[in-house]
C-alpha cells in the first residue's frame, strides 16, 4: 500500500511538471459503484483485452471474410462496420474490416495486416470516427514488448475513402480499449511490469496533448458531461477508477483532487 501511494504522489507530481489536457481531478480506488459506468464502450468487460460488441449478427461475409469470426459490429453515420479476425486461441493474426451501407450491403473491404505491413500485433479494438469518415485501430504488442523490440502497440488512422494512411502514433501508445469524440483519441499503453501510460491525442493528427503515467494498466475509460466540464473515466487493471477533467487548452495538473458529486446512471 505505501509503495502505491508513493508511486501515485510520483505519477501526480510528474503531471504538475507540465502542461496537460487531461487533469487528474478524482482518484476514487476499488470503492465505487458499478452503477457510475455504463460500460458501453466495452460490453463484454472490462477485464478482457480484445473488445467484443456485436449489435448486429446478420451481416453478410465477403471472400476475405471466410474463415474469420465476428467480434464488433456497430452502426457508423452512414451504414455498419463489421470487424472480423481469426480466433483469439489461433497462432496466426488476419484482422479484416468490412464497411456496410444502410441496407448492409458491403461497400469496402480492408486488411488491416495489409495497410499497416504488420501481421505480428493483435489489434485489440477499431472505431470509426464519422465526423472525417476514417477507420482509426491498434496493433498491439501481443506480449511484452521487449519480444517484438519494443515495435508495436501503435495507433492507427486510415481513410477508406482515399485509401491512405492518415496518421499513425509512435510504438508502445495504444493497447486494450481506446475511446474518441469530436476532438481527441484517448488511449493507452501497458503491460504488466512496463511503463504504463495514458494519452490524449489529437484526432485529426495524431499529435499527442498528454501523457500521464499510470501505476497501473488502463482497462477501460468512458466519457460524461459532468457540471458543463467533458469526464474521462478510467478504470486500471486493479479496479481502480479516476476521473480526469479534459481541458481544450494546456494547463498544469493540480496536485490536490477535487470532490464532486457522481452522476448516476
Amino acid at each position: 500500500m505505501k509503495k502505491y501511494l508513493f508511486c501515485l504522489i510520483a505519477m501526480m507530481a510528474v503531471c504538475s511538471a507540465g502542461a496537460q489536457r487531461l487533469i487528474l481531478q478524482q482518484r476514487f480506488g476499488t470503492k465505487w459503484g458499478q452503477e457510475m459506468l455504463s460500460m458501453k464502450n466495452k460490453p463484454n468487460g472490462f477485464m478482457y483485452r480484445m473488445r467484443v460488441d456485436k449489435q448486429s449478427t446478420d451481416l453478410p461475409q465477403v471472400q476475405a471474410t471466410e474463415g474469420l469470426e465476428l467480434y464488433i459490429s456497430e452502426p457508423t453515420d452512414n451504414g455498419w462496420l463489421g470487424f472480423y479476425r481469426l480466433p483469439t486461441s489461433s497462432d496466426d493474426y488476419d484482422f479484416v474490416v468490412v464497411l456496410y451501407d444502410e441496407d448492409k450491403q458491403p461497400t469496402d473491404v480492408i486488411n488491416l495486416c495489409d495497410i499497416t505491413n504488420n501481421r505480428y500485433c493483435e489489434v485489440q479494438d477499431v472505431r470509426w470516427d464519422a465526423d472525417n469518415h476514417w477507420l482509426l485501430f491498434n496493433m498491439a504488442c501481443p506480449s511484452y514488448a521487449d519480444m517484438i523490440d519494443g515495435k508495436g502497440s501503435k495507433l492507427y488512422c486510415y481513410d477508406p475513402g482515399k485509401k491512405r494512411m492518415v496518421w499513425e502514433t509512435g510504438y508502445l501508445v495504444s493497447n486494450d480499449i481506446f475511446i474518441l469524440d469530436d476532438k481527441y483519441v484517448y488511449c493507452s499503453y501497458g503491460f504488466t511490469s512496463e511503463k504504463k501510460f495514458l494519452y490524449l491525442l489529437d484526432k485529426k493528427t495524431g499529435k499527442t496533448y498528454s501523457k500521464l503515467p499510470m501505476v497501473y494498466k488502463v482497462e477501460y475509460m468512458e466519457l460524461e458531461e459532468v457540471n458543463g466540464h467533458k469526464m474521462l473515466y478510467a478504470v486500471d487493471y486493479n479496479d481502480n477508477l479516476f476521473s480526469f477533467r479534459v481541458s481544450d487548452k494546456p494547463e498544469p495538473a493540480k496536485k490536490t483532487t477535487a470532490k464532486r458529486n457522481v452522476r448516476r446512471k
